[in-house]
């Protein structure tokens, strides 16, 4: 199982070249990848957590680490696809991956978070459907010499769109657990990329998942699975097995056996999350996790 970074530009860290220099360290650290999430306002939850503090753009912030790094992955964690222009994030999405030699991941999801989507002129309640009119957009955009595409909400035709991405196909990987999610990985994704499952959990509905693939004509084998999880070393032991925590958080050793839980589970990539600003905890958290597999 290979191991991601979450680069903390949802944590209100003042300055992005530390963000940079963070992907840096990861990358260092021998790390696969470096993700960044995406909110556009302080919404909720993202303003209890942050107050003035700022929020990153991700694709701005990879960008930059794409310059400063050579070898890890870069992925976003994930890029709310409802808020997008497909014509302008799939030109932005492409010309990164060629700046950065191939090496771009793209995570997408529909968020929760409906106050957001109130003051962006966004409407909530279809977000799913105009994410798979992004997708089938992108994928127009992407793969045709000259896309056509006549969707819900958006439609093109007549004319070039260049650059395609460098990679021949680039990885598309679908935030979320819920069936919608589960039928957009099917339909779309390279990759299914989990949030807040636990490895049974996790387990359970990459069964349903694999089913769904080979219903559709696709081999499950081919996708590539991930989850991100916030950890936390403590010094007493928590009470709950390994199979059941959706969190990385108890001692070294209990960390540990979690992570081979999500392994057992058929996770191809852990993206560890120190869910905090500081960063030289971000720093130590990178470093203790890659001595628990080393």
């Amino acid at each position: 199982m290979k191991l991601g970074f979450s680069i903390p530009n949802n944590q209100g860290v003042e300055q992005v070249t530390d963000l940079v220099e963070l992907a840096k360290n990861a990358e260092d650290a021998g790390y696969n990848s470096v993700w960044v999430s995406e909110h556009l306002f302080h919404s909720t939850y993202v303003a209890s957590r942050l107050g003035d503090k700022p929020y990153h753009d991700p694709l701005t912030v990879l960008t930059a680490a794409a310059c400063a790094t050579s070898r890890v992955r870069l992925g976003t964690s994930v890029l709310v696809l409802p808020w997008h222009h497909p014509a302008r994030l799939g030109k932005a999405v492409a010309t990164l991956d060629h700046l950065s030699g191939g090496r771009l991941d793209l995570g997408i999801g529909v968020a929760i978070t409906e106050d957001e989507f109130a003051n962006l002129g966004v409407d909530f309640a279809s977000r799913g459907r105009r994410a798979d009119d992004v997708l089938a957009a992108l994928n127009a955009l992407w793969y045709q010499d000259v896309p056509q595409h006549e969707g819900e909400f958006f439609n093109f035709s007549g004319q070039r769109f260049e650059p395609k991405p460098l990679q021949s196909t680039l990885p598309i990987h679908v935030g979320g657990g819920a069936p919608a999610a589960l039928r957009r990985v099917v339909a779309y994704g390279q990759g299914w990329h989990a949030l807040g499952k636990s490895p049974q959990e996790l387990a359970a509905d990459l069964a349903t998942l694999r089913e769904l693939m080979q219903a559709a004509g696709r081999d499950p084998q081919s996708l590539h699975i991930s989850i991100r999880c916030v950890v936390s070393f403590v010094d007493e032991p928590w009470d709950k097995p390994a199979e059941e925590r959706r969190t990385l958080k108890g001692t070294p050793d209990e960390v540990r056996a979690v992570m081979n839980a999500f392994a057992d589970a058929g996770v191809d990539e852990l993206v560890i999350d120190a869910g905090t600003r500081d960063l030289q905890r971000n720093r130590d958290i990178m470093q203790q996790v890659m001595a628990l597999i080393v």
